[in-house]
Order: C-alpha cells, then structure tokens, then sequence
C-alpha cells in the first residue's frame, strides 16, 4: 500500500493524523519553553535586584558600624576627660 501511496500521491490519514498530533505536542513544548525562558529572565532579574538591595544594605551596615565606633570614641574620650 505504501510504494502505491507514493505513486499516486495518495495521502495516509494515519500519517496526517500522526503529523497533527506531533505538531500539536511541537507547539506546546513550545509554548512550556517560552514560558519557562520568560520566567527565569524575570528570576534573574529578581536575582540582581536582591543582589543590589544586599550590596546596598552592607554599605549601610558599614557607615552605621563607622558611626557607632566614632560614638564610642567619643564617650569614652569623654569619659577619660572626667576623670
């Protein structure tokens, strides 16, 4: 049936039917991957703006850290003043 089907260009409706299913699971992989792609651009996004609220909290710990060493210098300077 198949060299005939070639020969007259008759077309096997199985295959067609295999091919629109194929197709049709094609596009919904396509679909998962672009949903999937979309979602980890987002994520890391998400990922450098934590990284950047990090960074800047560190340099806000750090000018506090600067600020409480100076405070105490001053207390205790004060403190040895009384004496």
């Amino acid at each position: 049936m198949f060299p005939d089907a070639i020969e007259n260009g008759a077309r096997d409706q199985q295959s067609d039917a295999l091919v629109n299913d194929l197709n049709n699971h094609f596009e919904k992989c396509q679909q998962l991957l672009n949903s999937i792609s979309g979602s980890l651009s987002s994520k890391a996004m998400t990922v450098e703006g934590q990284k950047k609220k990090l960074e800047e909290h560190e340099q806000l710990l750090n000018h506090r850290r600067e600020l409480i060493g100076k405070y105490k210098t001053s207390v205790e300077e004060l403190v040895k003043g009384d004496r």
